[in-house]
């Protein structure tokens, strides 16, 4: 379980309601609070929220929200990115910290958790 950044929402952003469904149990399960947005936000109400990680449901998003993703490196807030095995390394060209790799698993959740939790803003 995470510790320091439970307190802390993780931001999904996206529109995949079985995904999003999944990831809030897995949230649920792990004792952090999910919040949910169809729509990349601005940089200014994701630096607000202070999450601990955001999970773009998608590389395309990801891909969308380049600028934004280049502002948020600044402020330290770990990005995740749900992407298949082949699409890893472009996740992370793209700046995702962490892949969570489809089929999404509870411990592929956890492990995304564990390795953002302490590698970035605390």
């Amino acid at each position: 379980m995470v510790s320091a950044d439970k307190q802390r929402p993780i931001l999904l952003i996206g529109a995949d309601s079985q995904l999003d469904y999944l990831l809030q149990r897995y949230a649920e399960r792990s004792g952090c609070h999910l919040t949910t947005s169809q729509a990349i936000l601005p940089v200014g109400e994701m630096v607000a929220l202070q999450p601990a990680l955001i999970i773009f449901l998608s590389l395309e998003l990801l891909e969308t929200a380049q600028e934004l993703v280049e502002q948020l490196v600044t402020h330290d807030i770990p990005i995740a990115a749900c992407a298949s095995a082949a699409g890893e390394a472009r996740a992370r060209e793209l700046g995702a910290d962490y892949c969570l790799l489809h089929p999404v698993t509870y411990d592929n959740f956890q492990a995304a958790l564990t390795a953002t939790s302490g590698s970035k803003q605390s």
